[in-house]
């Protein structure tokens, strides 16, 4: 891209989106905030935060959990594996050096912000894994994030209806690595004027695929607004801001606002969310399950920006003494 004349920045977010001839963009980083003008712009964000279509009435965020080991090069299996049961385990491997691999297996899919106890699926994964593998010291877990559009096929095209310049490329299913290639070469070819015989197939205006997956998409419309409105009734604020117990991050109101809020394990200090409202987007609540250091949205999946220092707490009755890191996170 670079040999090309283009250029990558980093650590800088895209907060405001004009559309035009040519599109303006506002850039923040740490140190300033910039006006950037292109004349065509691509919302490539995995779940869009520029959602001008309301696209997000027809994607689905789903959460999956991964744990790596290292194994000796010759208990490591060879090749790529995934189950044929309902909840999917994956298992492969990646270089290590000094005749070991790294593990990896991947399973235990949920809709995230649902208050699933991730803990416990953390410790699920990695009993299969030992029942398969034997002993295995666990170096390293994390969580994927991917989102399925209500028919199955990824939404490429125009933003929106009435766009011009603007597109999107989102709802790939965990299948990013040819999808993103896809959407590629299809976005390519719609800045550049020519003709893609299947870009019909992705475009998200499609309403045919949409009628033929009426009962997925009525479902997940009814998912949305239970989340939409009962998210925001009275009764759906959570604890106050000392309830908290450490290394969890529940919804809170903070004083009569709902704020994203997570109390460090070692420090015992709140973090709310910078913005007062930072809990609350256009599609539902921000909500964080016990045993998970983050604050979630049920309906896109989305977390709240950078965490403020609120105040120190004192030691949480519910988890006193506990002591030692978690697993690295990469």
């Amino acid at each position: 891209m670079r040999r090309l004349g283009g250029s990558i920045h980093e650590y800088t977010r895209i907060t405001g989106l004009h559309e035009g001839d040519p599109c303006e963009l506002i850039a923040e980083s740490p140190a300033s905030a910039t006006k950037v003008t292109a004349h065509h712009v691509v919302v490539a964000t995995h779940y869009p935060v520029f959602d001008r279509a309301l696209l997000f009435t027809r994607l689905s965020p789903r959460r999956e959990l991964v744990v790596a080991a290292p194994i000796d090069a010759a208990r490591a299996p060879r090749d790529m594996y995934i189950t044929q049961e309902q909840n999917t385990r994956s298992v492969r491997t990646a270089p290590l050096g000094d005749g070991r691999r790294l593990l990896v297996v991947t399973g235990e899919h949920f809709t995230p912000g649902t208050g699933q106890d991730v803990e416990e699926r953390f410790e699920r994964l990695a009993g299969w894994a030992t029942d398969r593998f034997g002993d295995l010291t666990f170096t390293h877990r994390w969580a994927t994030q991917d989102n399925d559009s209500t028919d199955s096929v990824p939404l490429v095209g125009p933003l929106h209806p009435g766009s011009k310049n603007t597109y999107v490329a989102t709802g790939f299913g965990g299948w990013g690595m040819s999808s993103g290639i896809m959407a590629g070469r299809l976005l390519s070819e719609r800045i550049t004027g020519r003709d893609c015989p299947w870009s019909d197939l992705y475009d998200p205006r499609r309403i045919a695929s949409v009628v033929r997956e009426g009962a997925a998409f009525l479902k997940h419309r009814g998912h949305v607004a239970r989340h939409f409105v009962g998210d925001r009734l009275p009764t759906a604020t959570g604890p106050s801001v000392d309830e908290i117990a450490p290394a969890t991050a529940p919804s809170s109101a903070s004083p009569g606002k709902r704020c994203a809020v997570h109390r460090d394990e070692a420090l015992g200090v709140a973090r709310l969310a910078r913005a007062p409202i930072a809990a609350e987007t256009p599609e539902g609540i921000i909500q964080g399950p016990a045993q998970h250091r983050t604050a979630t949205c049920a309906q896109s999946g989305s977390r709240p920006g950078s965490l403020q220092r609120a105040r120190p707490a004192p030691p949480h009755p519910a988890r006193a003494g506990r002591r030692g890191p978690s697993p690295r996170r990469p």
